[in-house]
Formats: structure tokens, sequence, C-alpha cells
């Protein structure tokens, strides 16, 4: 991903960001420093970024700017390898 691209958000990706208490900052830190990037559902992609028990997860679509098009925690355990 081009770290330098701007990035919105939808309007569900930030009501997702209130209902888990996800902070603007950690979604740009999860899209500019990911621990992991995965593809996902019609081209889209899915950055994921470890924290503590659980991992922030941001499902985006990227071309001239990235649109985030949802976030949510997720337990970590459930995308360890091997789980």
């Amino acid at each position: 991903m081009n770290k330098l691209k701007p990035i919105r958000l939808t309007e569900h990706a930030r009501f997702r960001m209130m209902r888990y208490q996800i902070s603007e900052e950690e979604v740009t830190a999860c899209l500019r420093n990911p621990d992991k990037v995965v593809g996902g559902y019609k081209g889209r992609k899915i950055a994921h970024k470890v924290k503590n028990r659980y991992v922030i997860r941001v499902i985006y679509e990227e071309n001239e700017l990235i649109t985030v098009v949802t976030v949510y925690l997720a337990w970590k355990s459930r995308y360890e390898k091997g789980a």
C-alpha cells in the first residue's frame, strides 16, 4: 500500500469505530503499518493490527485513495496461525 495515499472513512466505518472504541489514530496506524494484510471480498483488503487479546481489522478499498469500509475488533486467536 502506498503510505502517502489519503484515507477516507465511510460513515459506516465511523459508526463501527465508535461502537468498538477504536480511534482514528489506531485505524491509521493499522493501515500505515499493519501486522498483516489479507485479501477480502470483491478485491477489498483487510489490514490487521494486534491490540492485546484482539486484532483490529480494517476492511478497505484502495485506488487513488484508501476508503475504509468497516472496522472491528476480533479475538486474536481466531486469526492466529493454526487456530
